[in-house]
């Protein structure tokens, strides 16, 4: 594949420590490779690999991920995904790692989880999931994120937030 895009950034950002990117308008080209296996196999795999522009610079991604699957009741995903960056400003490496796992205990009761390290920031990221469904984007969710900061003697804030919702879709132009 191949994608062409332009970013346009208002103001100078810091992108990485020491790493500044200036305001302006980016144009760029990459190309990427994509290998997938069946993804209704008890076991799957996925990586992409890209190559191209970014903020003036060049990024290479390399993404990979593989998934086990029993049945249509419980997934769980392994995926990795790094970013080599070189810009006019500096370089550096990211790595995200995450893991998906979800269970379903019928069609339209679920639990989903997600657990994410960034070894950028040095921050775990955890969202949960429960929901409900009674048609289609409609029902009850419960939802916990948590944020923590594994940074010794840092001053940055992170959170947790508790969300429970409830959303029905009504149709108003039926007769």
């Amino acid at each position: 594949g191949m994608n062409v895009s332009r970013e346009g950034v208002v103001g100078s950002f810091e992108i990485s420590p020491g790493v500044v990117v200036p305001g302006g308008t980016y144009d760029h080209a990459e190309v990427q490779i994509r290998l997938s296996s069946n993804a209704a196999a008890p076991f799957s795999a996925n990586s992409m690999v890209t190559r191209g522009g970014f903020f003036g610079g060049t990024r290479l991604r390399v993404n990979s991920s593989v998934t086990g699957r029993i049945g249509e009741t419980f997934n769980a995903t392994l995926q990795w995904d790094r970013n080599d960056i070189d810009l006019p400003g500096g370089s550096f490496i990211t790595n995200l790692m995450a893991t998906r796992v979800s269970y379903s205990f019928t069609p339209r009761i679920y639990t989903q989880a997600l657990l994410q390290y960034n070894d950028r920031q040095d921050v775990w990221s955890t969202n949960l999931r429960f929901g409900w469904l009674q048609s289609a984007n409609s029902g009850f969710f419960i939802v916990l994120n948590d944020t923590q900061d594994l940074l010794e003697q840092s001053t940055r804030t992170f959170g947790r937030s508790l969300v429970v919702k409830y959303s029905h879709l009504f149709d108003v132009f039926s007769g």
